[in-house]
């Protein structure tokens, strides 16, 4: 793995710039100032969820916790021993009074397809989650997001390490099969056992800090992971709109196959193709 420069970072982008210079090129980027606007900047704090939640309970990779005894361990985490990490936790579900806190999202993020009341779904796809974890602690697989979505990832405390690879690197990062071909084989990426994956020695990637108050724009089909330097709380949101909705119809089309007939997801690609029409000529109109 080699590392290249690093992702762009722009404050008072516009909307126009947003979308001419990343959102249709498909580059990342850290948005310096998109949240400032949030309550929860400089509220959601460790202490805030031990004094507010602490008697709530939640599951990491099977084991429950107390989310007070999770926060403290959150807070003594080490490298050489970090604490479990909390991630991908549905806020709407958990809490759902604390979307205030975080709402409206950032003008980035829009427009979301996903959230047209013309989609066919009654799934979560538009769900904000949840990121608890302490130095240390990382992502347990380098991926790119599911149905090939945009990714928003909002820091509201302490600071992440991301390292990131565009779509042309997928031939050296060892994708799984099936349903997970939007995951690596690659369990560590920093450790990566090169007799198993000979080819990721020529994969370029960038590596970035994504600090508190910054949001950082993963597009669609790029690939991620993040590594947590101190206590840290996160939320992401994903997206769909012209720029990705190709490759969003055809994974979920693909998907509903394997759920269902397939000659209901042949109607469900029509369907898509003219939500997609529809959506495109309210963008611009």
């Amino acid at each position: 793995m080699t590392m290249h420069a690093g992702v762009d970072r722009r404050q008072r982008l516009t909307h126009a710039e947003f979308v001419s210079d990343y959102l249709y090129p498909l580059r990342p980027v850290i948005l310096t100032d998109a949240i400032n606007h949030w309550r929860a900047l400089g509220r959601w704090t460790p202490q805030f969820f031990r004094t507010h939640y602490g008697s709530r309970e939640v599951i990491v990779d099977g084991q429950t916790y107390g989310l007070a005894d999770l926060v403290s361990r959150v807070e003594a985490s080490t490298k050489s021993c970090p604490a479990p990490y909390l991630r991908n936790l549905l806020l709407q579900s958990w809490a759902p009074e604390l979307m205030a806190d975080i709402t409206p999202l950032p003008g980035c993020a829009e427009p979301n397809w996903l959230a047209s009341r013309l989609f066919p779904a009654d799934d979560p796809l538009t769900a904000v989650e949840l990121y608890i974890g302490g130095a240390g602690a990382r992502f347990p697989v380098l991926h790119y997001d599911h149905l090939h979505t945009h990714a928003f990832l909002m820091q509201l405390h302490g600071t992440k390490e991301y390292i990131i690879f565009a779509p042309d690197q997928a031939p050296f990062l060892y994708p799984r099969f099936g349903s997970e071909i939007n995951k690596s084989q690659i369990d560590d990426i920093e450790q990566a056992d090169l007799r198993r994956f000979p080819l990721f020695t020529h994969a370029a990637a960038q590596r970035t800090l994504l600090n508190a108050g910054e949001t950082l724009f993963v597009p669609a089909g790029w690939w991620h992971t993040a590594r947590i330097l101190d206590a840290s709380i996160t939320v992401s949101a994903n997206t769909a709109n012209a720029a990705n909705w190709p490759a969003f119809k055809h994974d979920y089309v693909e998907e509903a196959a394997r759920h269902g007939s397939k000659w209901r997801a042949r109607a469900l690609a029509v369907y898509l193709l003219a939500l997609g029409c529809f959506e495109h000529l309210v963008s611009v109109c």
